[in-house]
């Protein structure tokens, strides 16, 4: 579904102030994965994000979208792009443009020019989606950071892509808003078979996905299953990472001589092989 091959791409190019922001990157994303996109401030991840659907074009290298290379697109091609890519970014408030919910889901449809009626049960769709269906008629400006970025996704949703980016979509929530966007998008990706970018600087989000791309200096450091990616507590903190809090609590518990299994990420992992301990 999307390809990356040595990517290369710059700010501020050709000046004294030039930043490299990736450098050479390469990897593939298969139609219905769910990929962590993890990596420190600084790492390149926000800048792949907006190569995945040309809203950037890789100052080398290319970025192929379901077999289209971003850096020719024209036209039509580069709208079936990001009809095919859809990005949620990380603040919802900035991706508000209508004063009712169901108004503000259809924009994104009614831009694509799909008829009223289609339009209608996207909308109605995409709502029941995230949960938000019930809030149909209000504002999304009274509602709470997560039930704004679930309103977000659903605008997203409602162009139907086969490929759904969060560039740092929970980065401004407290817990309660996170469980509830990454709740609905493992609800989304299981229903829809949608693929799943979703770009944290967060390893314990990252421990729903199946597998871990981690960036280090605009570089892949690390290309892996979730489990193998996130259980390598010294490697993560080599680059800027904190391995998720049940990884390190098993780490410190086996430097003093508690044996327990590899690869333990989630809590209910943790729980688990603390259970079995006789």
């Amino acid at each position: 579904m999307i390809s990356v091959r040595n990517a290369v791409y710059k700010y501020n190019r050709d000046t004294e102030d030039e930043v490299i922001a990736l450098r050479g990157v390469s990897f593939d994303i298969a139609e219905g994965e769910f990929v962590a996109l993890v990596g420190a401030n600084g790492s390149g991840k926000s800048t792949l994000a907006k190569l995945l659907n040309a809203l950037y074009i890789p100052d080398e290298g290319n970025v192929f979208v379901d077999g289209t290379d971003t850096a020719s697109a024209r036209g039509e091609d580069v709208v079936n792009i990001r009809r095919t890519v859809g990005v949620v970014f990380q603040n919802p408030d900035n991706q508000m443009v209508a004063s009712v919910i169901e108004d503000d889901v259809a924009f994104g449809p009614e831009n694509l020019g799909i008829p009223s009626a289609e339009c209608r049960e996207r909308v109605d769709w995409a709502l029941e989606c995230v949960g938000m269906y019930a809030h149909r008629k209000g504002t999304p400006f009274r509602l709470s950071g997560g039930q704004k970025q679930r309103i977000a996704i659903a605008g997203v949703l409602a162009m139907k892509p086969r490929v759904m980016v969060l560039d740092e979509s929970t980065a401004m929530l407290d817990p309660r808003g996170k469980k509830e966007v990454m709740d609905v998008v493992e609800r989304i990706r299981r229903d829809e078979g949608m693929t799943v970018v979703m770009i944290t600087h967060f390893p314990g989000e990252a421990a729903r996905a199946d597998r871990v791309i981690a960036l280090s200096g605009g570089k892949v450091a690390t290309d892996a299953p979730a489990r193998e990616a996130l259980s390598d507590v010294e490697a993560l903190r080599s680059i800027g990472l904190e391995a998720p809090l049940p990884t390190r609590i098993a780490y410190e518990l086996g430097r003093k001589g508690v044996c327990l299994p590899g690869g333990i990420i989630t809590p209910e992992g943790l729980a688990e092989a603390l259970c079995a301990i006789k």
